[in-house]
């Protein structure tokens, strides 16, 4: 039985419904996903309400969103409203009207529950101990500071890029002294926060914004793939991007590579809050998640079924096994291929000279190398390529994620053809080549001690004679399938590795 939930996310700026399908064997994945402009906060810096059209317009969107969700058979809705509605004065009235005309059961949240939220969405989909947290909305700003992966301090800052574009009329082109008076009020807010100083940190953004950010300094690199997610960038790189925006009008902005035309007239003071952010924190690069307040309504509502902690212990693991479950993967198999491929590559690291960080993506292209099936089982390896490749996999950088993609493609031996494949040449060095051969090999040779799908292969005892690499095989069986499956990868074991392998 597959439960469907609606998330609905109403932001000062944009409205967004993503629908999350939950399986019976406990895999999820998104599908569905809209977002509409809404301007909820639209002149409320002056008169502290919000405006009749703004909430007609917002009812307006919520409208499409229920109809939607009817129309998808969602199970349940949980919807919550941001700054706009909780700082409006008739936000009750607001939440009462939406009830009343949509059926949605919308919730106005707390700066703390907000920023709450918004970590839960980007400590479960991305691997960092330390780090600066920044949810940059259009009516708030929500900070977090984590240390270890726990959340020490949280605080909700009462502006975000669209009041502060009002308060500074920064829609068009903004004056020397108009951007010095805005970093001013940024920086006099910014101080009343002690714990935010000289921390030393990354910097990890979620919002619009940080999104806009990412997507100009990816057209700004010709970077070959659109994901903006775990993408990190330098602090040179964001200078320079803001240094050109302040210099831009609105015409201007809206021809600006990457950046989204409805979000033109908020990007100046948007950016500008992320700078003095930096300047405060002296963080040491800058770290974009597509996840947030909508993925950690999901994950809080998802962990809570499933009776697990609400932070993941182990994202990259918790992540795979879900693309596994989703693609309905032979789970035995996979397992005992990982364990084959794990015993050699520590027994014969000596040979290898591979990271245990190598190992790990090991793991991951072992669980997943068969997913591909689920599209053709001829020529399936290409298919799992193309499925690691673009899946949501999280704790992993986007060059270990092609790395990963190329090993689950080469689990049946090397092709030149993944060589030659742009996004992959783009992503990977000589070096990084060299690994994925390594860790194909490996790979390679457990899926060929699996063949049968049997386990008749209960485990191997690796070792190194002098030039021969030993592969001795624990069975009770003959294995005669397995060992010349094994045996066709000799020639690429003596060219990569340059020992000559023997099983027995």
């Amino acid at each position: 039985m597959t439960e469907r939930v609606a998330i609905i996310d109403l932001g000062s700026n944009s409205a967004r419904l993503i629908v999350m399908n939950i399986y019976h064997n406990g895999a999820y994945n998104l599908v569905y996903n809209q977002k509409e402009s809404v301007r909820l906060s639209e002149g409320m810096s002056e008169t502290g309400v919000l405006s009749r059209d703004a909430m007609w317009r917002a009812i307006g969107t919520l409208k499409v969103f229920a109809h939607m969700c009817e129309l998808i058979k969602v199970d349940k809705i949980l919807a919550v409203a941001t700054a706009a509605v909780r700082n409006a004065k008739n936000g009750r009235e607001f939440v009462h009207l939406v009830q009343q005309n949509t059926g949605i059961p919308l919730r106005a949240i707390s700066g703390e529950e907000e920023a709450h939220l918004g970590y839960m969405g980007i400590i479960n989909t991305i691997d960092f101990d330390d780090a600066l947290l920044f949810d940059l909305g259009g009516g708030s700003t929500e900070v977090t500071l984590v240390r270890d992966r726990q959340p020490v301090e949280m605080f909700s800052i009462p502006f975000g890029a669209v009041n502060l574009t009002e308060k500074f009329g920064a829609q068009d082109k903004i004056s020397e002294s108009q951007l010095t008076s805005m970093r001013d009020y940024i920086g006099s807010k910014l101080e009343r926060l002690p714990w935010l100083k000289r921390l030393n940190i990354p910097i990890v953004g979620v919002g619009g914004t940080a999104r806009n950010i990412a997507k100009m300094d990816q057209k700004n690199k010709n970077y070959p793939f659109p994901k903006v997610h775990n993408y990190r960038f330098g602090l040179m790189a964001f200078d320079e991007l803001w240094r050109s925006l302040v210099k831009t009008n609105l015409s201007q902005r809206r021809k600006c590579p990457g950046l989204s035309s409805e979000r033109a007239d908020i990007i100046i003071a948007g950016t500008t809050i992320v700078k003095s952010l930096i300047e405060v924190s002296q963080a040491t690069n800058i770290v974009v998640s597509g996840c947030g307040v909508r993925e950690g309504m999901f994950l809080e509502y998802y962990l809570k079924r499933q009776e697990q902690p609400e932070i993941i212990p182990d994202i990259l693991m918790h992540s795979t096994r879900n693309m596994l479950l989703f693609y309905k993967g032979n789970e035995t198999h996979a397992e005992h291929v990982a364990k084959l491929a794990e015993t050699m590559f520590d027994k014969w690291q000596p040979i290898l000279r591979l990271s245990n960080r190598d190992r790990r993506l090991l793991r991951v292209a072992a669980l997943l190398h068969d997913i591909g099936i689920t599209i053709n089982y001829y020529d399936h390896a290409r298919h799992s390529a193309y499925l690691v490749e673009n899946a949501r996999l999280f704790g992993l950088t986007h060059r270990e994620q092609m790395l990963i993609a190329v090993v689950a493609g080469w689990h049946n031996g090397p092709a030149s053809k993944y060589v030659r494949n742009r996004i992959y040449s783009e992503f990977l060095d000589q070096h990084n080549w060299q690994t994925a051969r390594k860790l194909a090999l490996l790979l390679s040779l457990a899926e060929s001690l699996e063949t049968t799908e049997l386990g008749l292969v209960k485990d191997v005892e690796p070792s190194i004679m002098g030039s021969q690499a030993v592969l001795t095989l624990l069975t009770n069986d003959p294995v005669s399938i397995e060992r010349q499956a094994a045996a066709h990868h000799r020639k690429w074991f003596k060219k990569d590795l340059g020992f000559e392998l023997i099983i027995q």
